[in-house]
């Protein structure tokens, strides 16, 4: 009991002010640097096709965020900062809201087989504007809604500042949930009643988004212990994989949004961060997907947040700081970044699939919903030479890269490169020529030298060369070896000039002791 009153107690709140204290000094950190280095922004180009609709939502200042979209086609969202349910139909464009009981912030949504929906709450002043309000000693509840009856249920959290997060179902049809400060997860299960709590391993771990895999093991990320854990509910055991052990290279800030693929990959969303986290759950190999630097007038790093997989492999994900959607399709090794229209910062936080494929986001800080389209093809492509590179740290390596259109459009734009790490003096891309323009279905090449500073450390890493056209930014990823530095020795003899400067400081060393020896030599003879 003890201990449990330690982490929902002070102790807590330190925990969580020098972690986002920590976070604002590198937040300040990277825009001195990016103000310096980031390219300017591109404008969007009116010729491509409109990949994001976007709706107002009725009710003023709502702070749409959490998603999720029914069988039917209906998107349903919760109004945090209004403590309302909403319902969004596509096929008419009209919204319904419903009063929730109670107020609070509203990070979690699901819905069940039998189409009720699901969400969780949390309180301690109440309603709150954008931001949240993430604090202890507040008061959790799930909540049922059934949208035949229009009818709500509440189930309180008997954890005191649990904080319940992120909900999902399992084949049972009990509702799983993450317990944000009460670290722990837990389930309801609706036909009994019953209320069941697991205490993770991990204190102040911050258990944030979860989801199962075909084996019905329960993945999710603990976002204040850099970690990824999943749970057995057969034998209710827990396994945490803690990133700064496993891929010392790779730093991984806060990991919130999850997927889980049934070949075992784990995707994460690092909202302390600039890039997707691939995690091989078998291999326990990690690799960082970077996504675009954003303008640094706006924000530093684009804070991915929510991830999503499809049928086909794919990864979609949120920036929050980067206000765009991704999509991420490793098998071919490229990336589109989404930019949606309003901006320059509408915290575009939690996503959903729809049946058709389409992608719903909520947008908290501009109070609307979107969609991209997946239906319209992306015009643009961007290919490389080199699907792999090695270089050496301090060295240098060059590509070619084409851009090619597949409709007959009018656009233009930039070159851009990124890479998966806090210091963007890693690696430097230099681009010739910088930009290029389109008209028609034609394609155009460029150069790119890959220049490695010294002080990267060797490892596997993912470039990202890409070409931004404002609306849309198209990708490919480069797997990338960079290896330690040749020797000192090695080098000496693989440069003369080095070899003469050395020679010629050895001879210089051998008169000094032989002048040395000298003296002492007359010093005892008494001359």
């Amino acid at each position: 009991m003890a201990q449990r009153e330690l982490v929902n107690g002070s102790a807590r709140v330190r925990s969580w002010h020098v972690t986002l204290g920590s976070l604002c000094v590198l937040i300040l950190w990277l825009a001195a640097i990016l103000a310096a280095e980031s390219p300017p922004y591109v404008q969007a180009s009116a010729s491509l096709p409109q990949f994001i609709t976007e709706y107002d939502v009725p009710t003023p200042n709502s702070a749409p965020l959490a998603v999720t979209v029914g069988r039917d086609g209906n998107v349903w969202f919760t109004e945090s900062n209004a403590s309302k349910l909403a319902r969004f139909d596509p096929s008419t464009g009209g919204f319904s809201e419903y009063k929730v009981p109670g107020t609070g912030d509203m990070w979690g949504i699901t819905m069940d087989v039998q189409g009720n929906v699901w969400f969780t709450q949390y309180s301690l002043k109440g309603s709150v504007n954008p931001g949240g309000a993430i604090e202890p000693n507040g008061t959790g509840r799930l909540i049922r809604f059934d949208p035949d009856t229009q009818n709500f249920t509440v189930i309180n959290v008997p954890t005191p500042g649990a904080f319940p997060f992120r909900l999902t179902t399992d084949a049972e049809g009990r509702v799983w949930f993450t317990e944000l400060l009460g670290d722990q997860i837990g389930y309801y299960d609706p036909s009994s009643g019953k209320l069941q709590e697991y205490p993770v391993p991990t204190p102040f771990a911050g258990p944030a988004d979860l989801e199962f895999d075909n084996h019905g093991i329960l993945w999710f990320t603990e976002t204040y212990n850099g970690s990824v854990a999943k749970f057995d509910p057969a034998s209710n055991t827990f396994a945490e994989y803690r990133f700064a052990s496993i891929a010392p290279i790779h730093f991984i800030g806060s990991p919130v949004g999850i997927a889980v693929t049934p070949n075992g990959i784990v995707w994460v969303g690092d909202h302390g961060g600039n890039w997707v986290v691939e995690f091989n759950s078998t291999s326990q190999n990690v690799m960082l997907y970077p996504t675009h630097f954003p303008p640094p007038e706006v924000y530093p790093i684009s804070l991915v947040n929510d991830v999503v997989t499809d049928h086909q492999g794919g990864v979609w994900f949120t920036e929050h700081g980067g206000n765009s959607i991704g999509y991420l399709y490793p098998g071919a090794r490229t990336m589109v970044e989404y930019a949606v229209p309003t901006g320059p910062l509408s915290t575009v936080l939690w996503l959903a699939l729809a049946p058709n494929g389409d992608v719903w986001f909520t947008e908290w800080s501009s109070n609307k919903i979107g969609v991209v389209h997946v239906n319209l093809p992306v015009p643009l492509a961007l290919s490389t030479t080199n699907d792999n590179l090695t270089i050496q740290a301090g060295g240098q390596a060059n590509m070619a890269l084409e851009v090619a259109s597949s409709q007959a459009l009018e656009w233009s734009g930039e070159y851009v490169y990124s890479w998966p790490s806090y210091n963007p003096g890693d690696v430097n891309v230099t681009f010739s020529p910088a930009q290029a323009s389109l008209n028609g279905e034609t394609s155009v090449q460029s150069g790119a030298l890959v220049t490695v500073s010294p002080h990267t450390l060797p490892g596997e890493y993912v470039l990202g060369v890409g070409f931004d056209a404002g609306s849309i930014r198209v990708w490919g990823m480069v797997q990338t070896q960079v290896t330690a530095q040749t020797p000192t020795n090695v080098l000496i003899a693989s440069d003369p000039l080095v070899l003469a400067g050395v020679a010629g400081t050895i001879a210089f060393a051998v008169l000094i002791i032989m002048w040395r020896r000298g003296v002492r030599r007359n010093r005892a003879s008494g001359k």
